[in-house]
């Protein structure tokens, strides 16, 4: 998928999303208590997700969800280290999107990301690496975790 089509999408998305009820829960729940950041639509450069989970010593198998069952519910993908996880609504290493219905595999899109860290000192230093491996994001939450 180009880059035109991703932008004509995500605006055609944008007004849908402005219109959800106040009944959804816009603010997800935390893993650590300590800092978060969201991207919105993003899509890494090829490899790039990998590098950020090498550089963060995070294993490159999904575990866990929102849902609390051990792996992956398929619903969000979880990526958890020591003291970072990174959240994402598609699987950029295997290309799998949590909604398979809505949207063909495409490895190296994560969809949207969020990030929490322990210590909320070492959190620029994840969002840098991490805006350095991608080729594209929407938008980005600083301190909350807007989008997943």
């Amino acid at each position: 998928m180009d880059k035109k089509t991703i932008m004509k999408m995500n605006d055609t998305w944008k007004e849908f999303r402005l219109q959800e009820s106040p009944e959804v829960v816009t603010e997800a729940p935390r893993i650590f208590s300590g800092a978060q950041h969201g991207f919105d639509l993003s899509d890494f450069k090829a490899g790039g997700f990998q590098r950020v989970l090498k550089a963060l010593s995070i294993p490159m198998i999904a575990k866990g969800s929102a849902s609390g069952k051990s792996w992956s519910d398929g619903n969000i993908f979880y990526w958890k280290g020591r003291d970072v996880v990174i959240v994402t609504g598609n699987n950029p290493i295997t290309g799998v999107f949590r909604n398979k219905a809505n949207r063909a595999p495409e490895k190296n899109y994560a969809s949207y990301i969020g990030i929490e860290t322990k210590d909320p000192k070492k959190m620029p230093e994840v969002v840098k690496l991490i805006k350095k491996n991608l080729s594209y994001y929407k938008d980005e939450s600083k301190g909350r975790r807007d989008f997943i």
